[in-house]
């Protein structure tokens, strides 16, 4: 795979345990509120201990995680462009704000022919469980789809601090060369659950050429 978005994102659970689900064998869990969750076997105390800390932040009774002026349910809040060897670093999108979201197509970063590269999304969730996560990316040349990637990332729950996926997750990109590959591309990613409810969807576009310029 060449363009971005491969098929080896990373989920990081809930609790910081890592999580890794087979595509065709993935089966998503019913789906169970936090308050519901954190209710049952209220009386064995090792289990509602071992849910806390589960959990963290969305266990404590009270203490609602996220905006409740703000129904989203994952919220992206970073897209970073790892290279290998870019003179330049990283190349880093903050997203703290909706607008930054929809600014982002329009601000394209470069990858050099044959370069090294991964993609690394930063993302909340808040307000309640989300399970069977899936993660899609499609890429498109001169209007022409070019590729496509679907990953399952599994269930999580809302937190304060941002979960962290990289594509792909053991190996690197590297970006194709020739002049068939050289020019502008454009690409759209969501985050959508087992019901097919998509909480987040994003652009964001590239151009392919000889030098990092």
């Amino acid at each position: 795979r060449a363009y971005p978005g491969g098929a080896d994102a990373a989920p990081v659970a809930a609790g910081g345990e890592a999580e890794e689900e087979e595509g065709s064998n993935f089966k998503a869990a019913p789906k169970v509120g936090v308050s519901e969750l954190m209710q049952k076997d209220a009386d064995d105390e090792s289990l509602r201990k071992y849910k806390e800390q589960l959990l963290g932040e969305a266990a404590k009774a009270g203490a609602p995680v996220g905006d409740p002026n703000d129904p989203r349910r994952v919220v992206i809040t970073e897209m970073r462009v790892v290279f290998e060897d870019r003179p330049g670093g990283d190349i880093v999108y903050a997203l703290n704000s909706k607008k930054d979201v929809e600014n982002l197509k329009n601000k394209p970063f470069v990858l050099k022919e044959k370069c090294l590269y991964r993609l690394q999304i930063s993302f909340r969730v808040q307000h309640e469980i989300v399970s069977g996560l899936k993660f899609t990316n499609k890429v498109y040349k001169a209007g022409i789809r070019v590729a496509k990637e679907e990953e399952m990332l599994g269930s999580y729950a809302p937190q304060a601090e941002p979960y962290t996926i990289t594509v792909p997750r053991r190996t690197w990109e590297e970006t194709p060369s020739g002049w068939l590959a050289r020019g502008g591309c454009k690409a759209e990613s969501s985050f959508a659950d087992d019901d097919g409810v998509t909480h987040l969807s994003y652009a964001y576009s590239f151009e392919i050429k000889t030098d990092w310029k």
